[in-house]
C-alpha cells in the first residue's frame, strides 16, 4: 500500500467511525427511560459502555484491555443539553503551585464533551478540597498556548492561571508526610481523595472547595467553532485558527478583534448559536456534581450568565492575574472589544491581584454567603 492509499484508507475508516458514532449516540438517548429527571445518566449497560469507548474519542477495545475499563472511565449524558459526556474517573496528584511552592492535592478528571451546536470539547478539571459540603470557587479558563507553552507576556491568561492554583493551595494546604520511601508516598497520595458514586471526596480537612476548569478545545476564545457543523475535534481546529488570528494582527497591523474577522471569524466564537461555546462549564459542574453556590474568578459576563441560566448561585470576582505594559494593549481591546469586565489596560502584579483576590474570598465566606 502507497502512501496515498494509505490515507484514504485511514479517512474512509474515520467515515465509518463516525457513522458508528452516530448509531451509538442515537442507541445511548434511546436507552434513557423516558421519565428520567435527574441531571446525568449514566451509562451502566456495559455493552452500550463498550460500543462508547471503543467508537467514540477513546477508541479503546475491551478484549484487549487487561483490566475493566467500566472502572475507569464514565459515559453519562447530560440531559439538559444531551451532551455525551467521557470522562476517567480521576487521579489525585500531589502537586506544587509554581509560584510560593504550596503543597497541595489535586484531583485530575479529564473530560470529553461531544457538545450538540459545537462539537467535541475536551477539557481538564482540577479539584482542590471539598467542593459538596459548601460552595466552591471556580476559575475556567480557555488554551492559550503563547502563553502558557512561551510565557508570552501580550495577554493574561496564564498568570490567571497561576493565581487560581495558588488560592486552591493556600485554602488547602497541606502538610507532606515524613516519609521516605516513593512507593509508600504514592499510597498516601491516593488515600487522600475516595471516588464513591461519582463524587471525588476529599479526606482531608479544607476551608474551601475550588474547581479549576481548562478547556484544552477553546484555544483562542474558542475560535474552532463552525456553524452548523460539529466539528469533530475543535481542539486542532481551534488551535490552529488561534495561531491565525496572530499572525493576522501583526500582518494587518489590527486589533485582536480584527485578528479574528482577517480570517474571516467572528470575535470569540463561542458566542455563537446562543452562547453555545460557555455551555460546557456548567454542563461540567453538573457531572461532578458540586455545589450551586460559586464564587466565579472571571472578567466575562457571557461566563456568569450560562452558570446562572443552569442555575448556579454566583458571585463574582475580577480575576487580572498580571498586566504589564507587554500586556496592556490586549488587557485594554478585552475591556472595549469583547465587553469584558473590569480590565482595561491597568498595570497590575501579581502579588497585588493574588492578594486582593484572596482578601475578596475571604471576606464572602465572612458573610457567610455559603450558609444561605
Amino acid at each position: 500500500m502507497n502512501e496515498k492509499e494509505s490515507i484514504i484508507k485511514g479517512m474512509n475508516n474515520y467515515i465509518r467511525r463516525i457513522e458508528r458514532c452516530e448509531k451509538t449516540y442515537e442507541e445511548i438517548l434511546d436507552s434513557i427511560p423516558e421519565y428520567y429527571n435527574e441531571k446525568i445518566y449514566k451509562i451502566t449497560d456495559r455493552n452500550l459502555f463498550s460500543k462508547t469507548i471503543l467508537n467514540f474519542v477513546t477508541a479503546l477495545n475491551q478484549e484487549n484491555a487487561e483490566g475493566d475499563l467500566m472502572k475507569i472511565y464514565d459515559v453519562a449524558v447530560h440531559m439538559k443539553t444531551k451532551a455525551l459526556i467521557i470522562a476517567n474517573k480521576g487521579a489525585t496528584l500531589y502537586s506544587l503551585t509554581e509560584k510560593y511552592e504550596t503543597p497541595h492535592l489535586v484531583r485530575h478528571i479529564g473530560l470529553c464533551v461531544y457538545m450538540p451546536g459545537i462539537g467535541m470539547e475536551y477539557a481538564n478539571a482540577g479539584i482542590v478540597g471539598n467542593i459538596y459540603d459548601k460552595g466552591i470557587v471556580l476559575r475556567t479558563e480557555s488554551a492559550c498556548t503563547p502563553s502558557f507553552l512561551f510565557g508570552s507576556q501580550r495577554c493574561n491568561c496564564h498568570y490567571q492561571w497561576k493565581n487560581i492554583r495558588e488560592l486552591s493551595a493556600t485554602f488547602n494546604k497541606i502538610k507532606t508526610p515524613d516519609i521516605e520511601n516513593g512507593d509508600d508516598f504514592e499510597r498516601w497520595v491516593q488515600e487522600q481523595y475516595k471516588y464513591d458514586n461519582g463524587k471525588h471526596i476529599y479526606q482531608n480537612e479544607g476551608k474551601l472547595g475550588f474547581v479549576m476548569l481548562h478547556i484544552d478545545s477553546q484555544n483562542g476564545m474558542g475560535s474552532g467553532y463552525t456553524e452548523n457543523e460539529f466539528v469533530f475535534n475543535l481542539a486542532e481546529r481551534a488551535s490552529i485558527r488561534h495561531r491565525g488570528e496572530y499572525t493576522s494582527e501583526q500582518t494587518y497591523k489590527t486589533t485582536m478583534y480584527g485578528g479574528f474577522t482577517t480570517i474571516g471569524l467572528k470575535g470569540d466564537p463561542r458566542s455563537e448559536n446562543n452562547n453555545v461555546g460557555y455551555k460546557i462549564t456548567p454542563v461540567i459542574l453538573d457531572y461532578l456534581g458540586s455545589n450551586k453556590k460559586v464564587i466565579m474568578l472571571t472578567n466575562n459576563p457571557l461566563k456568569i450568565m450560562q452558570m446562572e441560566n443552569f442555575g448556579y448561585e454566583i458571585i463574582r470576582v475580577k480575576s487580572i492575574g498580571a498586566v504589564n505594559v507587554a500586556g496592556s494593549t490586549e488587557a485594554t481591546q478585552r475591556g472595549t472589544e469583547f465587553n469584558h469586565m473590569d480590565i482595561n489596560g491597568e498595570l497590575t502584579s501579581f502579588k497585588e491581584d493574588y492578594d486582593r483576590i484572596k482578601e475578596e474570598i475571604n471576606e464572602i465566606i465572612s458573610k457567610d454567603f455559603f450558609k444561605k
